[in-house]
């Protein structure tokens, strides 16, 4: 178990000594089936599409490492964050990232390390769900559903609504 200093919150959220932010085992993504609009999974249509995301996939070794120390962001940036952007939307990071435990094993959990004043305060103010950002391939599974493999972090964003539902949240 990893420890940080700081001054106490809740139970998992700390305050530094510099006033940086936090918020320990966070669940950031999950399991299961979650709606896309098909534009969002790059087919040519406004509909709703089920996507499956398997356990073997969301807990793969390299998916799991691939959100290891990315940029936290507020909000979705409107591409995937790369050096060029980096500095205009990373707000933190995301560190410690595992597969929960217990009521949590459906979720991947980290600590969200957040520096930047403007999203602490949306934070303390009740902004709280998460949405990951990240690439991947989707496979058609030829009965209008599709299943993500090969899912790869690129950010995870603090949000008014996260695709992932209320329990993916700080």
């Amino acid at each position: 178990m990893l420890s940080y200093y700081g001054y106490t919150i809740s139970p998992n959220q700390l305050e530094t000594g510099e006033g940086f932010l936090i918020c320990r085992n966070v669940p950031v993504a999950r399991t299961g089936e979650q709606d896309y609009i098909g534009l969002e999974i790059g087919l040519n249509s406004e509909n709703v599409v089920k996507v499956y995301r398997p356990e073997e996939e969301v807990f793969s070794e390299a998916a799991l490492a691939s959100f290891e120390g990315k940029p936290v962001t507020n909000d979705h940036p409107p591409d995937l964050v790369d050096p060029e952007t980096a500095t205009v939307y990373e707000k933190g990071h995301i560190q410690n990232v595992r597969r929960g435990t217990g009521e949590w094993s459906d979720y991947m959990i980290g600590d969200l390390h957040i520096h930047d004043a403007e999203l602490i305060r949306d934070i303390q103010n009740g902004k709280k769900q998460i949405s990951c950002g990240y690439e991947c391939e989707y496979e058609d599974n030829g009965d209008g559903t599709f299943t993500q493999k090969n899912i790869r972090g690129n950010h995870v964003a603090v949000v008014e609504e996260g695709r992932a539902g209320a329990k993916a949240a700080i």
